[in-house]
């Protein structure tokens, strides 16, 4: 969701974005609390508003950006606030990403050649002027220059509490005095949220339904709905300031431009459904004979997707990647039973074939009450689990 603007990001495996995921507790000062220090007068005809990128290309803008731009032709300046920004070459980069130790800055920037890069690749480029107050004005421009102070300007970034969009609405909220809210459908979720922007990117969804846990399925309320950019700007649209609109002026710079799509048939779904087709057809040829060394090959790598999962969601701050039921059904010991498998495949041992048996019933109660559970899982994962639980049956009943 974040965008880089010190240095291009690269790429990031498949799942941790972003997706992705993923999530943790600020330790930026509260901005009011800085240090006493000098800063310009603003003009009474200076400008504050709300820029708002929409999705792009890259991964690390599939979410849209949201920042803040003060413009003061009077002094002339004309600077764009980003609480999304990061430096990629820190120490161990992608284990404190993971981890959520990387810390998230806040950096400015000439506003102009920002929105026109963002523009140029693709993304649209809408601005909210804000009606404020001269003083609102002046007091929302030193917050931001007390927050760039280096013992200020760092904080641990949050998927869904503290980002670039939340940053920049308890920022509005300080001044306004009262808080920003969008309108939700009841019962909306933050997955819910998310999945409109994973569509596009069907197979780092995938992944992100893997990693994230129980929490990103609670609804959210009127105010945690503005995690997003383009539902923070909607909030900011429809706020109301003693009667009177807080937007004073909506402009459009530059249109969304038509992202690239995946060709439906390479989505995960068709993808694994095809597999699976094939795997079922090659077992009614062998005249549904049983192959011990391929099912002991899925079980291993189910097994170590599960032990992925399980060591991030215990190694990471990021609380949407805890409580995961995934881990039910991608059990990390499946690697273990599935190694022991390729060994004794002639002649499983009893324990090992009564495991397998487990496996299926546990898997099959997992797939029919899972409309009951506090986590949502996609159709990929369904047929995932069908695999798991008639590889497992046909194991326990080779003994």
């Amino acid at each position: 969701m974040e965008k880089r603007f010190l240095v291009r990001l690269k790429t990031w495996t498949a799942f941790l974005l972003g997706t992705g995921l993923l999530l943790s507790v600020a330790v930026a000062q509260p901005l009011r609390e800085g240090p006493a220090i000098q800063v310009p007068r603003l003009s009474d005809e200076a400008r504050v508003s709300l820029v708002t990128y929409s999705p792009g290309e890259e991964l690390y803008t599939a979410f849209g950006h949201s920042s803040i731009r003060v413009q003061d032709d009077e002094l002339g300046f004309d600077r764009l606030y980003n609480y999304g920004t990061f430096d990629f070459d820190t120490p161990n980069f992608y284990l404190k990403f993971a981890r959520g130790d990387l810390l998230y800055l806040l950096a400015v920037g000439p506003a102009l050649a920002e929105m026109s890069e963002r523009g140029e690749l693709g993304q649209g480029v809408t601005e909210q002027v804000l009606d404020l107050t001269p003083d609102q004005k002046q007091t929302l421009f030193r917050d931001l220059e007390i927050n760039l102070l280096p013992e200020h300007r760092g904080y641990l970034y949050d998927f869904l509490f503290d980002n670039c969009s939340t940053r920049i609405r308890d920022a509005f909220e300080r001044i306004l005095g009262q808080p920003l809210v969008a309108t939700v459908t009841p019962g909306q979720t933050f997955r819910g949220m998310l999945d409109p922007y994973l569509q596009r990117i069907p197979w780092t969804g995938f992944g992100l339904y893997l990693l994230l846990g129980a929490r990103v399925d609670r609804p959210v309320d009127p105010h945690t709905a503005s995690f997003l950019p383009a539902d923070l700007e909607r909030a900011v649209l429809e706020a109301r300031v003693n009667g009177r609109p807080l937007v004073s002026e909506h402009r459009r710079y530059y249109e969304a431009q038509p992202l690239p799509q995946l060709p439906p048939w390479l989505e995960p779904l068709p993808v694994l459904l095809c597999l699976t087709v094939v795997w079922l057809a090659v077992w009614f040829v062998r005249r549904r004979g049983r192959c011990a060394r391929l099912s002991a090959a899925f079980f291993f790598l189910v097994g170590l997707v599960g032990a992925f999962i399980l060591t991030f969601s215990l190694y990471t701050r990021y609380a949407v990647a805890h409580q995961n039921w995934n881990l039910c059904w991608l059990f990390p010991a499946h690697a273990i039973a599935g190694a022991w498998l390729y060994l004794k495949a002639a002649a499983p041992p009893a324990f090992l074939r009564w495991y397998f048996g487990l496996t299926a019933v546990a898997v099959a109660l997992l797939a029919v009450t899972s409309p009951w559970l506090p986590q949502r899982f996609l159709l990929a994962d369904y047929l995932w689990m069908a695999l798991v639980a008639w590889r497992s049956w046909l194991e326990f009943r080779a003994g």
